[in-house]
């Protein structure tokens, strides 16, 4: 019963709904006609008056080649061009126009304007007279010493005055006119158009907006009542009641649910203790589980996903070198024999291919040690600025060849010597890495400088020596900065700048400073350069140093 009340509802709804969407598209119909007229009648008005100045211009130029003026052909023919493309302007407009005027004509009952049908006739008149002038002023030539000059200028007003024996100046001038007084009227045609709209809509909107408060407040005065019974019934629930029972009565839809509810409530009942003794020992058995399953399957997926990133590390950088060891045997084995200089030459190659190879067999090695804790390091006594001098001086030989210089800043007499606890070789690996990429992503004529001081951290004599390379390169976007250490990953400047490269040797250098208990990050400024800052600890206290 209730169901069959709410449907009626929402039908008269959807009802009143389509009507107001038909009234809307009617009249928004209209509407758009209405515009289009009034954008065709200026547009139609614009292109009589370019043709009016266009033909004016031509009068001009007329007088001036009489008067042997220097008038340029190139001029007559731009304006008759002019012309052309206003008169097959005005030609499609007019078409345009008496089919917008049939269609309003046939849905309104409106008679078409006759200047529609006249505003056609003129296009064709313009044709003829168009092709008259330009046989005439092409034939045109200056006039001779004492030549008559108003006859031939009243003869040239013929021809551009009189198109099959009408006078098109009176022609234009008419439907320039016409047009002129056809535009306000269409703009306030659009105008009304438009009100009309939209008291129309506003009226139906408030007669669907009245219908729809009405059929609200009937169905929740049906509805309340049993809804507050349910209502009632459902809070009991939540309270714990499980022996609450809804009165039946209202001979609708709201018993059947009611009957179903109170089966459920009594099933509940019944089954209630049972659940909760149940859910107990499962949550028990639940958590204990889960905790020994988290901890196995954390375990597995670092395990796995070191697997996977080696695995494909290894696949992208060894492809590239084996291919080219094989192309280089496979050259130097086809066709016929060859002069021993020629194999040597192969195998020196393929030499320099398994030198490449092995170099990234072992910079992933080391890459995948660092990330399984198993990078071996041999400490020992380090002296930082003798160590800073020998990558300096690499680094200077790498410069040369791209003329870039390697400057290392000068010290204060009074900083003490540093000596670190390190593996001289990993760190120097790591060092040259960043003076190399310095000195590759910087402009020619740049300088790389690199400098280090000591930072106190604490009053228990601890320190850190903080090494700083700044070039004056292309620099980092800010938004790749985040990933700049991440393995075979170059920027955007980097791939344009430089083609080759693997973009796993900040990576390296990251692992080899991070194995020394130390830091590296990197500010840059695109277009400007980039700062580079690698800390150390240093155990050595500044009284032990100078002593």
């Amino acid at each position: 019963m209730f169901r069959l009340r709410l449907s009626l509802a929402f039908a008269v709804l959807v009802a009143l709904v389509c009507v107001q969407a038909g009234f809307v598209y009617w009249g928004s119909n209209r509407v758009n006609d209405y515009a289009q007229h009034s954008r065709l009648a200026s547009d139609i008005l614009s292109e009589l008056l370019e043709l009016s100045a266009s033909k004016q211009r031509l009068r001009v130029w007329a007088s001036q080649q009489l008067m042997d003026a220097n008038a340029s052909p190139e001029v007559r023919d731009s304006q008759l061009a002019r012309m052309q493309a206003s008169t097959e302007t005005l030609r499609q407009l007019a078409r345009r126009d008496l089919a917008l005027w049939g269609e309003i004509s046939a849905r309104e009952g409106t008679p078409i304007p006759p200047e529609i049908d006249q505003l056609a006739a003129v296009s064709d008149l313009l044709d003829d007279n168009i092709a008259a002038v330009r046989a005439r002023l092409v034939k045109l030539a200056p006039l001779e010493r004492g030549a008559e000059f108003a006859s031939v200028w009243q003869e040239l007003n013929e021809v551009f005055d009189k198109a099959r024996g009408r006078d098109l100046r009176e022609l234009i001038n008419g439907a320039i006119e016409r047009q002129r007084n056809v535009v306000p009227v269409a703009r306030a045609a659009t105008e009304r158009g438009l009100d009309q709209l939209r008291q129309q809509s506003i009226g139906l909107a408030v007669i669907t907006f009245a219908a729809a408060i009405v059929l609200a407040l009937y169905l929740k005065r049906r509805l309340q009542r049993p809804l507050d019974r349910l209502l009632a019934g459902t809070q009991a629930l939540r309270a714990g009641s499980l022996d609450h029972r809804i009165a039946l009565g209202s001979h609708d839809e709201f018993d059947h649910v009611a009957e179903h509810f109170n089966s459920m409530a009594a099933e509940l009942q019944r089954h209630r203790q049972d659940a909760d003794a149940a859910r107990r020992r499962l949550e028990e058995a639940v958590l204990e589980r889960t905790s020994e399953l988290s901890a196995a399957h954390e375990t597995l997926q670092q395990v796995d996903q070191r697997r996977r990133q080696l695995l494909a590390d290894l696949s992208h950088e060894l492809r590239t070198p084996a291919t080219a060891i094989r192309g280089e045997a496979e050259i130097a084995l086809r066709g016929a024999e060859k002069p021993p200089m020629e194999y040597r030459e192969t195998l020196t190659r393929i030499v320099g291919g398994v030198k490449q190879l092995t170099g990234v067999i072992d910079d992933l090695l080391l890459v995948a040690r660092a990330e399984a804790d198993q990078l071996a390091m041999r400490f020992g006594e380090v002296d930082l600025p003798e160590l800073l001098g020998d990558v300096t001086d690499m680094a200077s030989a790498l410069g040369a060849r791209h003329e870039v210089r390697v400057l290392l800043e000068a010290i204060d007499v009074g900083t003490p010597p540093v000596v670190l606890q390190a593996d001289a070789d990993r760190l120097r690996q790591a060092l040259v890495i960043v003076l190399d990429n310095a000195v590759r992503y910087s402009r020619q004529d740049g300088t790389v400088r690199v400098s280090w001081q000591l930072v106190r951290e604490d009053e228990e004599e601890r320190s850190r020596v903080r090494v700083r390379v700044v070039d004056e390169g292309i620099g980092i976007d800010a938004d790749e900065l985040p990933k700049v250490f991440d393995r075979f990953v170059r920027g955007r400047r980097a791939r344009v700048h430089r083609a080759d490269g693997t973009g796993i040797g900040l990576s390296i250098a990251q692992a080899i400073v991070h194995a020394h208990h130390g830091s590296i990050r990197l500010e840059s400024i695109p277009l400007q350069g980039t700062t580079v800052w690698v800390e150390l600890p240093c155990h050595f206290s500044f009284q032990t140093q100078q002593t």
